[in-house]
């Protein structure tokens, strides 16, 4: 019996997971994220089952050479998860959540979504700082930061990860943790999916019980108000316990429009007052702040569709006072289609968090702002992306370093941004680990870290 010198079935012949290919049922629809406007054919995509796939699969890539991306929840907005002409890891079938709820430790699947840990966290009384979509893959998110409404109280996503399991470039499978290599483990935190394929992640939980909070809705002068108060109660004076957010937009009928976000999680019977200073703001048209189960509060943004056209671009600013607000006003009152603004302040555990703790670069920010364009027509393509751009370039003098949040970075992200995200010495000594497990960086469909 003749022995198949095809690459592709020695590839079937070593995982036991699915391998789809161009042609194949199912091929199309894996290559495909949420945003539309990205077209990438890899040329073979990999559905592992556990992490001996995931070995097997690096290793088959590196005998052929190929580049390697990896999709988690497939949710980034530059489409990093898929790779053109690459081997592409779909890991949508390891979404596996373990909890510890005595030592407070939650353990993720490389392919799990923020819908399995939070379920499976809340389940205990317990969350793990993460983001505020629940399709948001866990690994993507976590490793290049992550924002969501335990800021405060947590600090970012990647804050909370005390270890992982990697595959590397080379196929093998470390260990990682402040003890065996916390070299690694600090990249990871922050640095992006640079350094292999994240096969297990390990956050630590804190509780999070009775949790107060919801949404308001501000039209026409009180955009401006509300929009000051959201700094203002995120100030250096601000609770832990509270985390707010906003995102500006344009509606049709009633012009400029702001929804305040925010979730309070200390004393349950202090949730309304907190929030008062927002409900006394008038022109307020919709408020839906109350007790809110923490897993609603994570499904108040709906899932992002398969048909919108997506660029985002924007910066960590140093400072939040009158001038960046009136750019986030002017910058609203010129959005194009569904675009907005989306304002998330820092403040609490994220900004005591020492420097060292995490190769994330910009938690010394005030806010990060970022200009979400979003659309539908592909002939508002150039007056979508330039409105992004423009309003970036506006927020540029208030920068605390130059760059942007990597997890929403767009397609074109140039190199220096991307350092400029981490600064200087910590993007050099990222490349020094990156040199460590990816020296040939097939690891590159990502804000990516070249070798050093």
């Amino acid at each position: 019996m003749a022995i198949s010198t095809n690459p592709i079935d020695h590839l079937r012949a070593t995982i036991r997971g699915g391998v789809l290919v161009p042609g194949a049922p199912a091929y199309d629809e894996r290559r495909r994220t949420f945003n539309a406007m990205l077209d990438r054919r890899p040329r073979v995509i990999v559905q592992p089952l556990d992490t001996g796939d995931v070995v097997a699969a690096v290793r088959w890539a590196v005998s052929n050479d190929l580049p390697i991306s990896v999709r988690g929840g497939g949710h980034n907005v530059a489409g990093h998860a898929v790779g053109d002409d690459a081997l592409m890891l779909d890991m949508g079938a390891m979404r596996s959540v373990s909890v510890d709820p005595v030592r407070r430790i939650a353990e993720a699947s490389g392919g799990a979504l923020l819908e399995d840990l939070d379920r499976a966290t809340i389940a205990h009384g317990l969350a793990a700082p993460s983001g505020t979509y629940l399709d948001t893959g866990v690994a993507g998110l976590t490793l290049t930061g992550g924002i969501g409404y335990l800021l405060g109280s947590a600090g970012f996503a990647c804050d909370a990860l005390v270890g992982a399991e990697l595959v590397t470039a080379a196929g093998d499978v470390l260990q990682v943790d402040e003890r065996t290599d916390p070299d690694l483990l600090w990249a990871l935190r922050g640095g992006g999916g640079n350094f292999g394929v994240v096969t297990k992640l390990r956050h630590s939980l804190i509780p999070v019980r009775d949790p107060y909070g919801g949404r308001i809705r501000f039209e026409g002068e009180s955009v401006g108000e509300a929009l000051r108060l959201l700094f203002e109660l995120q100030g250096g004076a601000a609770s832990d316990a509270l985390t707010l957010q906003a995102f500006l937009g344009l509606d049709p009928e009633r012009g400029p429009v702001m929804s305040v976000l925010g979730l309070w999680i200390g004393e349950p019977d202090l949730g309304p007052r907190v929030f008062a200073p927002l409900r006394a703001v008038r022109g307020a048209y919709f408020d839906s702040l109350g007790p809110y189960p923490y897993l609603d509060m994570q499904v108040i943004f709906e899932r992002m569709g398969p048909g919108y056209r997506n660029y985002w671009k924007g910066h960590f600013v140093r400072d939040v006072g009158p001038a960046v607000q009136k750019v986030i006003l002017d910058g609203t009152a010129t959005a194009v289609a569904h675009s907005g603004l989306l304002v998330e302040p820092i403040h609490g555990a994220a900004h005591r968090i020492s420097d060292d703790h995490a190769a994330f670069g910009s938690r010394r920010a005030l806010a990060n702002v970022s200009a979400i364009g979003i659309w539908e027509d592909p002939a508002d393509d150039p007056p979508a992306i330039a409105w992004a751009r423009e309003t970036t370039s506006a927020l540029e003098p208030f920068s605390l370093r130059g760059g942007g949040y990597l997890n929403y970075a767009p397609v074109d992200e140039p190199a220096l941004r991307v350092e400029q995200a981490f600064g200087a010495e910590t993007f050099a000594r990222l490349r020094a680990v990156k040199r460590r497990v990816d020296p040939e960086n097939r690891f590159r469909f990502n804000a990516n870290i070249p070798p050093a």
